[in-house]
């Protein structure tokens, strides 16, 4: 059987992530062998993986000190999922097959005011902003929904937009609605492309652990217009929010990478694990069909280490 070696980077806790990849390899008579770069002790994926300890992100030695880690383990398929993981592969896709886009790209998205330009740029539709409330500034470095500021009142947000702190955020309308994640692939090398839309009904954390699948034309539509840009390729994952009255979504953000809830559309019946396997193998990508109204609804799972201790 032939052998394969995927190294997970920030999926300390993607236990069933590590499972799907080695069904899906078993599936190709591949052997899937799970490596994971982490920081600390006591994580799942330490049940299903070699883990690496690795260095800080901050770290001015970790991109090399990854590249090495990828090199004596023989590491054909690295996977991020994590910004600043995103932001490190990105650079690597010369020297590891890496589900990203290109790493210009993927700077883009880290910035919500970058982003915003880019989405109003190529047509996706955006809320906008109208210095009036109500409004909502977004860090523009900011990720899983974290410092977020709401203006109700119109003098507190005019304050806001004159101080030196505005120029740290993005600056939308603000719209109260019904929000969809939406998981993606585009093939790096072939013409595949696939997005699979899902309600997200609770979170935790900035993650969905309750979702639903569905179909949203207006949401496919934007998330094609995405698709067919230069650079956007491999793992994608889009959010959008709909306005309950006139029924129209909005652009919230784009993370180059799988999320963390993706395995509602695996659910629903798209094999992504696969996908990733065949796209870098260059094989066939397998036929599969999606079906909406697939409830997922996230559980827990205890792992247990002995001998360990905290300080």
């Amino acid at each position: 059987m032939t052998k394969l070696n995927i190294l997970f980077i920030g999926g300390g806790k993607r236990y069933s992530a590590a499972e799907c990849f080695i069904d899906a390899g078993k599936k190709l008579g591949i052997d899937i062998r799970i490596f994971a770069y982490e920081m600390g002790f006591g994580l799942p994926i330490e049940k299903i993986a070699t883990v690496f300890q690795g260095l800080k992100f901050s770290d001015p030695n970790i991109l090399e000190d990854i590249k090495k880690i990828i090199s004596e383990n023989h590491i054909e398929i690295a996977i991020p999922y994590h910004d600043h993981a995103v932001d490190l592969l990105a650079q690597l896709t010369d020297f590891v097959f890496t589900p990203t886009s290109d790493y210009a790209q993927c700077k883009t998205f880290f910035s919500k005011k970058a982003s915003n330009l880019f989405f109003e740029s190529i047509g996706m539709p955006t809320a906008g902003f109208g210095n009036k409330i109500p409004a909502i500034a977004k860090p523009d470095k900011g990720s899983a929904s974290k410092g977020l500021i709401y203006f109700n009142e119109q003098r507190e947000l005019d304050e806001f937009l004159f101080s030196e702190q505005s120029k740290n955020y993005e600056i939308q309308n603000c719209i109260k609605g019904q929000e969809y994640s939406v998981d993606g692939y585009i093939g790096l090398n072939s013409d595949f492309q696939f997005f699979g839309i899902r309600k997200r009904l609770e979170t935790l954390g900035g993650e969905a652990v309750k979702s639903l699948t569905v179909e949203n034309e207006k949401i496919s539509n934007a998330c094609n217009i995405l698709a067919n840009q230069a650079g956007i390729k491999g793992a994608i994952t889009v959010q959008f929010i709909e306005d309950p009255k006139t029924k129209e979504i909005y652009t919230m953000e784009v993370n180059p990478r799988f999320g963390g809830a993706m395995l509602t559309t695996w659910g629903a019946g798209v094999p992504w694990f696969e996908i990733v396997l065949c796209d870098y193998l260059k094989l066939e990508i397998p036929t599969f069909s999606f079906k909406p109204n697939t409830l997922m609804v996230r559980s827990f799972r205890e792992h247990y280490f002995e001998g360990y201790t905290h300080e």
